[in-house]
């Protein structure tokens, strides 16, 4: 008999009872193929005076089970604090707190796809001073145009005036958009602020609420090595070319040092592919348009 799988999903802040209408979907298809849904508090989890309230539904279990979660994207301290919750009953998730951070942050991240990515430099933000530390290490890209973003998100639909700077050299407009990124940010700010190389991709179309571009990319999933599955990236624009060969990518993925992540690879106007970033599996998006009973079914095939 195999053993029994677990999956962890949010509470409705409405009815602790039921999960979050945000992933109600996915709940049902990973049902269907076979996990065992749990649901915790999102809201108590987030309070570091009740984070250890926010299993407080789940039972304590006899010996050890997998337990994978699905949902919102949580800090490494947050992520930490859930792992030892679920720990102290039993339930072990499927990425440990250093393999979480391993994907969820692109500079320790960089150990694994610096070959097959833009050129980065980055700089945890603390003050003004950090700032400047940041900017003297931008001179790398002499006057070739980067995008900026903090240490897991970008402000891409504020693309002109916190997202893409088209003179590195420039450090006076440089300077105003990690400005207008932090204040865009707000005390969501990821840890500290990140530049990279832009490189010109295939273009699919302008978004169409924001009008920042849309390029060619696709989201990878990989289980223990293995690749699950492959995802347009965009619902908008038209993807005319057929999938990539993921041949590079899966034995990239084979030295990733987590369980469960995504990887975000890109085509450039060259035809070629590179890697835009990995991302912890738990926390990274599945498109509307994904097929989500087939994605939860080969998580399961992959997880026994």
């Amino acid at each position: 008999m195999k053993e029994q799988l677990y999956i962890l999903f949010c509470e409705s802040p409405i009815n602790p009872n039921k999960v979050d209408e945000d992933f109600e979907d996915q709940l049902n298809s990973a049902k269907e193929a076979g996990f065992v849904p749990l649901l915790f508090n999102m809201e108590d989890l987030l309070n570091p005076e009740r984070n250890k309230h926010a299993t407080k539904r789940i039972q304590v279990r006899n010996e050890p089970v997998k337990i994978l979660y699905r949902g919102w994207m949580l800090t490494p301290d947050q992520y930490t604090s859930l792992y030892k919750n679920l720990s102290s009953k039993n339930y072990i998730l499927i990425n440990t707190p250093d393999e979480y951070r391993n994907c969820h942050y692109l500079p320790d991240s960089l150990k694994f796809i610096e070959s097959k990515t833009p050129k980065t430099v980055f700089e945890k933000y603390d003050n003004e001073y950090s700032m400047d530390k940041l900017l003297e290490k931008t001179k790398i890209f002499g006057q070739n145009p980067v995008i900026i973003k903090d240490y897991v998100k970008s402000e891409k639909h504020h693309w002109e005036s916190a997202c893409f700077v088209k003179n590195a050299s420039d450090t006076s407009v440089l300077r105003q958009a990690i400005q207008k990124l932090i204040e865009l940010r707000g005390n969501n700010l990821n840890e500290g602020i990140i530049v990279r190389e832009f490189i010109e991709l295939n273009k699919l179309t302008f978004h169409s609420k924001s009008g920042m571009p849309l390029t060619e990319e696709y989201r990878l999933f990989f289980c223990h090595g293995k690749l699950i599955e492959v995802y347009d990236y965009w619902e908008e624009g038209e993807y005319k070319q057929a999938k990539p060969n993921t041949a590079a990518f899966e034995e990239i993925a084979g030295h990733v040092e987590s369980n469960f992540f995504s990887m975000d690879i890109a085509r450039q106007k060259d035809g070629k592919f590179i890697i835009i970033e990995l991302g912890d599996g738990q926390v990274a998006g599945l498109p509307d348009s994904a097929d989500k009973h087939l994605f939860y079914r080969k998580l399961l095939t992959c997880l026994y």
